[in-house]
């Protein structure tokens, strides 16, 4: 299964979320590459540095070119069981060349009017790529929610994706610290403290896509 992590807008928090679901698939004993896309590198950081300190489950890294992530994507679907693909914000041609072999895409976004303006020009990819590929699954998941529930933000964001015919995530990621605390070990949220929030959250999400 390929599973595409990405966001045309930047900062929405896609390479946390495919992190973590590739520490959620390793535990489940599943071999899963996390397929690095994006320029900045944080995955595979994130993966060398799991190697580094020695943790267990193993997750496989690679990192591709845009001009070849169509055909690295292909030679991984035959060794892989789970592929995470953590692409680049803002690269539509990788985003295209990504979509016709995925599976499922997964859309990070926060809270807030910005990231649901943005999604515009995203569907466009998006209803081409289920043209060409109906089977294609896509959600949208709410990263970094309100944990104050006084505040309307991420309820109002639901309500938008809805108006716009997003499919929309049972499970909404809070913005914890635990997050940025277990990146720093190269660990997942349910290996940093398995009893938090975060943990929860993240089981759920990783069992709502990858199951």
């Amino acid at each position: 299964m390929i599973i595409l992590v990405g966001n045309l807008k930047g900062g929405t928090g896609k390479s946390t979320i495919a992190f973590n679901l590739a520490v959620w698939s390793a535990y489940q004993q599943r071999r899963t590459l996390l397929v690095d896309a994006d320029p900045q590198h944080t995955t595979s950081d994130l993966v060398a540095l799991r190697r580094e300190e020695g943790h267990q489950p193993m997750i496989y890294s690679l990192v591709a070119e845009e001009r070849r992530l169509g055909e690295e994507l292909g030679t991984a679907g035959n060794v892989f069981e789970t592929i995470l693909v953590d692409i680049a914000a803002g690269d539509r041609e990788s985003f295209r060349a990504a979509l016709k072999d995925a599976d499922r895409l997964v859309i990070p976004l926060l809270p807030g009017q910005a990231d649901v303006w943005a999604l515009h020009n995203f569907m466009e990819l998006v209803h081409t790529a289920r043209k060409e590929k109906p089977s294609l699954g896509v959600i949208a998941v709410i990263n970094r929610a309100d944990t104050n529930l006084q505040v309307r933000e991420t309820q109002e964001t639901e309500e938008a994706l809805r108006d716009i015919g997003l499919p929309i995530s049972k499970i909404q990621i809070g913005n914890r610290v635990t997050f940025r605390r277990s990146l720093t070990e190269g660990l997942g949220v349910i290996e940093w403290e398995p009893r938090s929030r975060a943990a929860h959250e993240m089981d759920a999400l990783a069992r709502e896509v990858l199951l």
